[in-house]
């Protein structure tokens, strides 16, 4: 297990990722460079710069965690990484006031014309004149996109006595409200708004947020501040908006090319009432402090199997959700694992998943990933596959899934109930956690208790004498011994099913043997492994 840092970080998080396993240093690797060198690497971090494409994440196919110290991940081919089972993860708290500050700063310095006036002063003029600026007091700030940055950004601005009204199609309208902030519609807010930031990642979706005709919508005395992403904000047209006179200034800090040099000049450069600074919004001594510490010690928590706050491809849990379902992750996986053993043969039609009684009100999709997991790792015998690609490999494989809640649950407070069909058969466990063991609680409706570890072998007959006898006596004659047993069946002389736990795997020639008994319908044999351990629900190993 070996980490490689590709740009510089700060000392406290250098020495937190050298408590999980040994960190090398290469700052500036890019292209072919980062390619050679991150093959024999486990963990790759990174900041803004250093281009995560997906012939990065293919050349390194022991790769299990990229960590972005930072909030976004533009520069990360997050769909290559979901895809390779490669957990990515920001920091997604620790440039927030650093960012948000950079915005207020933005803005001032916008209203009150500070980079001309300082320029002008420095060059030995007095124009006093000249530089007249306006209040942010009673004015309109618009925010697109109230997350962690926008929120703080907001409630400055209403320490300074603005009146914030914002725009997200996510945003939780209570929240808000809570907030004294007025939700309306994008259109709207141009029209309104005197001051108008973006706090939004770029996207299809947000990429040319602000364009010529999105412009003429807002007043010519409007001014816009952009310290998001780069691409959100069309440049050619607000360059010629700002020429025109048609805004009355704008504040960027990020670009759609960085550096905006050279080729990729920006037309921004080239226009009047700008306040521009080069993707300064995290650049704090303590945010970049706090955003390597943050993935370091997300990166140790992967390590432990622990929930990752910052994880951008798996579902997101809190300490205490993570701690109460822990034990169903694992039942979950059990069950997958059992049944596919029960099922192998014939390609996966579909899967069904049921939380019964108190499960019903739980966030489910981690546990639906582990129960994906644990089957599909075993019927495919593929353990690169894991918690953040199985949703890929399912559609991948065209297996439908099928979630379903209920209040009601037929035995115990909590159950777990997965099905699993292919073009040949079809089995039903249902599972519980007495504290925090798992157990089979049930197969195709038949009540059992079973400890899903060491070796089994479950077998369907039809009910007649005889037939545990001679299984019993032909797994003797093997050396193998019978630690215990659980029978079940729907009528006298109907369909039976057996689950006999045993000392030590069972030869595929005995199982043969035992299929040709009179009477036998069909046998498996499972294995769970010693104890059923399992490896931690998220795809990372323990640190060694």
């Amino acid at each position: 297990m070996k980490i490689l840092v590709t740009e510089n970080i700060s000392e406290r998080g250098l020495r937190i990722l050298n408590e999980a396993a040994p960190v090398d240093v290469r700052i500036g690797l890019q292209g072919e460079a980062l390619c050679r060198a991150v093959a024999d690497f486990s963990v790759l971090v990174v900041r803004s710069a250093t281009q995560v494409t997906r012939e990065v994440i293919e050349a390194a196919p022991g790769l299990k965690i990229i960590g972005r110290c930072g909030v976004g991940v533009d520069n990360i081919d997050v769909d290559a990484a979901t895809e390779h089972g490669v957990l990515v993860i920001n920091s997604p708290f620790g440039n927030t006031v650093a960012a948000a500050e950079h915005t207020l700063s933005m803005m001032m310095a916008l209203a009150r014309n500070l980079p001309e006036a300082h320029r002008s002063l420095r060059e030995g003029r007095w124009e006093r004149s000249l530089f007249t600026g306006v209040e942010l007091r009673d004015k309109v700030l618009g925010v697109v996109g109230l997350g962690k940055i926008g929120s703080e950004v907001a409630k400055r601005a209403q320490a300074l006595d603005m009146h914030v009204i914002c725009f997200d199609p996510q945003v939780n309208a209570e929240r808000a409200r809570n907030m004294s902030i007025e939700v309306v519609g994008y259109d709207e807010l141009l029209r309104r708004c005197d001051f108008l930031t973006y706090h939004v990642p770029l996207n299809p979706h947000t990429r040319n947020l602000l364009t010529t005709e999105r412009i003429e919508l807002m007043k010519p005395t409007a001014r816009v501040v952009n310290c998001s992403r780069g691409g959100v904000v069309n440049e050619a047209d607000l360059a010629a908006a700002l020429h025109a006179g048609r805004l009355a200034g704008a504040a960027i800090d990020v670009w759609e090319n960085e550096p905006p040099l050279g080729e990729h000049r920006s037309p921004l450069l080239d226009a009047p009432n700008l306040v521009c600074t080069p993707h300064l919004g995290a650049s704090t001594l303590e945010a970049q402090d706090n955003v390597a510490v943050d993935v370091a010690r997300q990166v140790l928590a992967a390590f432990r199997g622990e929930p990752v706050p910052g994880a951008v491809n798996l579902p997101m849990l809190d300490a205490e959700e993570h701690r109460r379902l822990m034990p169903y992750f694992h039942l979950a996986e059990h069950l997958g694992r059992f049944l596919a053993q029960l099922t192998l043969g014939g390609r996966i039609v579909r899967v069904d998943i049921s939380y019964l009684g108190k499960l019903h009100q739980e966030p489910t999709d981690p546990i639906a990933r582990a129960a994906l997991r644990g089957l599909l790792r075993t019927y495919q015998g593929d353990d690169t596959i894991n918690a953040v690609n199985v949703p890929m490999v399912v559609e991948g494989m065209g297996i439908q899934v099928s979630e379903t809640r209920s209040i009601e649950s037929p035995t115990y407070q909590a159950v777990l109930r997965v099905g699993l069909t292919t073009e040949s058969a079809r089995h039903v466990a249902d599972g519980c956690c007495f504290g925090a063991d798992p157990r089979v609680v049930a197969l195709d409706g038949y009540g059992f208790n079973i400890v899903p570890q060491g070796h089994l072998i479950v077998w369907w007959n039809t009910d007649q004498p005889g037939v545990i006898g001679k299984v019993g006596t032909l797994l003797g004659d093997a050396g193998i011994n019978i630690a215990g047993m659980q029978l079940g069946r729907d009528a006298v002389g109907g369909r039976a099913v057996s689950i006999v736990e045993v000392d030590s795997p069972t030869d595929p020639a005995i199982l043969e043997q035992v299929a040709e008994i009179p009477g036998m319908l069909e046998v498996r044999a499972v294995d769970f492994g010693n104890g059923g351990e399992l490896r931690p629900v998220l795809p990372v190993p323990q640190a060694e």
